[in-house]
């Protein structure tokens, strides 16, 4: 029997957070904002009805998906956790610029923070992880809520991009970005249906 030729993945990034604004929150468990009902209900139907849903270990994320889906219980997948930023986790981003000036942050997607993990390290966790569960959920449909990060990260894979160019991506809390594996001659070949959604407030 030929293996399933098709995967959709759906990434939603978290609901903004409260009071980070400006700073490294990285894998702080920080809280996120209530979700809008209109903007549940806009992203909601976008989803497909059956789905295996995925979050990041943290708060946020879990929170964020039983905003849009009451109920679910998702999988906690702790590779698609937000950029470990390590020493800098909580300070300002000014802050961590004026003491660290002669890093290359002309190119932020190499800069490895104190006992934190790069862009480029963050970008090489999910493409592995998402290639390891789209074979493990071939034919499925994925819902998967993640971060900034984590959602570059993805497109970055999928259209083989390297991580400097991914990291001028710009995604939006509470956006929707679709993206499709399909088999051809035996190899994964992936499209993007759409990057950033945002459900608008009717």
């Amino acid at each position: 029997m030929s293996a399933p030729s098709r995967t959709d993945w759906t990434w939603i990034r978290h609901a903004p957070v409260q009071g980070q604004e400006a700073r490294y929150f990285g894998q702080l468990d920080v809280a996120a904002e209530p979700v809008h009902p209109a903007v549940a209900a806009g992203l909601g139907r976008r989803l497909p009805p059956v789905a295996v849903w995925m979050s990041s270990p943290l708060a946020r994320t879990r929170y964020t998906a039983l905003a849009l889906r009451d109920g679910v219980d998702p999988i906690a997948i702790s590779d698609f956790s937000e950029q470990d930023y390590g020493l800098w986790q909580g300070r300002g981003h000014n802050d961590v610029y004026a003491a660290n000036r002669s890093l290359e942050w002309n190119n932020p997607s190499a800069i490895r923070p104190p006992e934190g993990e790069s862009f480029a390290d963050v970008a090489a966790r999910v493409a592995s992880a998402v290639e390891r569960l789209t074979a493990h959920y071939a034919g499925h449909s994925i819902v998967a809520v993640g971060h900034q990060s984590t959602i570059r990260a993805s497109i970055a894979h999928a259209l083989g991009l390297d991580a400097a160019t991914a990291m001028r991506i710009d995604i939006a809390p509470l956006s929707l970005t679709r993206l499709v594996c399909r088999i051809v001659d035996g190899a994964p070949v992936w499209s993007v249906g759409c990057i950033n959604y945002e459900a608008a407030l009717s």
